[in-house]
């Protein structure tokens, strides 16, 4: 009986690691910043401005602050591999405003850097469709 319980125990510790966030390794609070938004709009292609600002990504709390300084809620986030991919591992968040964060490590062996890079993208409703921010995020220490 002792032994079912170690080898129980060995099976589903790694399987439990595997389904950890990536991020979470460098910390659980990310401060992102961007130096554009791109926005698409019904009646135009779509325009870059060199508009910039920044996010923070509150694992812990299971909240992201906007641009503007609004908290808003996420609703999940998980990884995503794919096989034959470069790319090692993405994380992807969706926020309670229908927006999601893609990221992806810049380093993904953690070797040179623990930044991460990828989009905030924001659907939007009227003249304005979609809006897309470029970020560059690092773990708050």
């Amino acid at each position: 009986m002792k032994y079912r319980l170690i080898s129980a125990l060995l099976l589903t510790a790694p399987s439990a690691w595997a389904a950890d966030n990536p991020m979470w390794r460098s910390g659980f609070t990310w401060s992102c910043t961007f130096s554009s938004v791109i926005r698409c709009e019904r009646s135009t292609d779509c325009v870059s401005s060199g508009q910039g600002g920044k996010i923070q990504i509150a694992y812990r709390e299971n909240q992201v602050v906007d641009p503007e300084g609004k908290t808003q809620s996420i609703r999940r986030h998980y990884v995503q591999t794919v096989a034959g991919s470069p790319i090692g591992s993405e994380v992807k968040i969706e926020l309670d405003t229908n927006e999601v964060i893609w990221l992806s490590p810049a380093d993904a062996a953690g070797t040179f850097s623990d930044n991460w890079i990828g989009v905030l993208s924001s659907p939007k409703s009227g003249v304005t469709l979609q809006e897309l921010r470029p970020l560059i995020c690092t773990p708050q220490k």
